[in-house]
């Protein structure tokens, strides 16, 4: 029986937060000396304010009662494409560790995972900083995400693959969202116990994970199983768990617990909660296709992105991201060929203007006329 805990929590104050933190690292056991890496959610260089990073608030809390637990305590992430200093510096996070005498460090050692029965991808490198720790406390950040539909615990172990890598796992997988997230469930079961703290307080809808609108929910969630806190907030934000990619996973493989009616609740949140419209992204519909057949899809059914030129600085993030080599910045112009592009939307998750919009695929938009046309 998995233990999940949601909790009313409406502002970021030490008052609101201090109380519920100590209450939820209960839900793991920390021995003095234990070495705790804090996994924040770094993705950006940006403020506390845009809800893209985990807010330094909740990291801070998180940090002083561990050290009053008497752990060692690293502050780690690594993020998609910007210098760690920077992400580190915007997100306020920087600032907590100076505070605090926490180390703030990018997770820059990867190294491969020990073997692992679990696994469907037998070779795993993470971070080294991260599997040399005794636990691991994730702080993931309540978001939709463009290519997932919503980021949550599981998704925000993604960050303990180093740099580049990351880059390398959304080539391999392509367009096959489930494939993505057997490599999530790989990473969870790889490492030290785990327990996820989700900044819910304030998150994202719309076009997450960066590019989306901030919005209040209120919320603190954690537990001890990455899988059941996604499986609880996922219909609090709307979306049935039979339609998440990662729980369809965690439920085939025997991964964590999906099951509400088995959870142990605490907290004083109710947990059938629904939050009221969250503007959650519309998938394509790429299982109508078998993978070998992944061009035709990418061509007929999955979205292209595209530059919205009212918007786009020109800094080049989305070509110096992109893990198909499909873009390039010529002068003022992104130029995609198509015939690579994967549709992970990484040029969109790092744009910092939003100036990567979505094209629907030629069937896609039939399909919807046909509908439409029908009602």
């Amino acid at each position: 029986m998995s233990v999940v805990a949601l909790w009313h929590c409406d502002e970021y104050s030490s008052a609101a937060l201090d109380p519920i933190v100590r209450e939820a690292l209960g839900l793991l056991t920390f021995s003095q000396g234990d070495r705790v890496l804090v996994k924040a959610n770094m993705l950006a260089a940006r403020s506390p304010d845009a809800c893209v990073t985990t807010h330094p608030a909740l990291v801070e809390s998180v940090c002083r009662a561990l050290l009053d637990l008497g752990c060692s305590v690293t502050i780690g992430d690594s993020p998609g494409i910007e210098p760690f200093a920077l992400v580190a510096r915007v997100s306020g996070i920087a600032a907590v560790g100076e505070k605090l005498g926490v180390p703030v460090k990018e997770l820059s050692r990867s190294t491969l995972c020990p073997a692992n029965e679990r696994r469907v991808n037998r070779r795993l490198e993470l971070s080294a900083d991260v599997l040399e720790a005794d636990a691991v406390v994730s702080l993931p950040k309540l978001k939709t995400h463009c290519q997932m539909q919503l980021t949550m615990a599981v998704k925000n172990l993604f960050g303990t693959v180093v740099g580049t890598r990351k880059a390398q796992w959304h080539y391999a997988v392509g367009l096959d969202r489930s494939r993505f997230a057997d490599v999530l469930l790989d990473i969870l079961v790889s490492l030290p116990p785990v327990l996820s703290v989700m900044d819910g307080v304030r998150g994202m809808e719309g076009h997450g994970p960066s590019n989306g609108t901030p919005r209040q929910f209120g919320l603190i969630g954690a537990s001890a199983d990455a899988v059941a806190l996604d499986a609880a907030l996922c219909p609090m934000m709307g979306l049935p768990a039979e339609q998440y990619a990662i729980l369809k996973a965690a439920r085939a493989r025997g991964i964590g617990d999906v099951d509400l009616d088995r959870f142990e609740w605490r907290g004083d949140f109710d947990p059938r909660t629904r939050f009221a419209n969250v503007d959650i992204p519309a998938l394509d519909a790429l299982s109508l296709m078998p993978r070998f057949m992944d061009r035709l899809g990418r061509a007929l059914l999955a979205s292209r992105p595209e530059q919205d030129l009212s918007r786009c600085v020109q800094c080049g993030r989305c070509a110096s991201i992109c893990p198909a080599g499909a873009l390039v910045l010529d002068g003022k112009k992104l130029r995609f060929d198509y015939s690579k592009c994967i549709r992970c939307y990484c040029c969109h998750e790092m744009c910092p203007r939003d100036a990567i919009v979505f094209r629907e695929g030629a069937l896609m938009r039939l399909f919807k006329r046909i509908g439409m046309a029908r009602t």
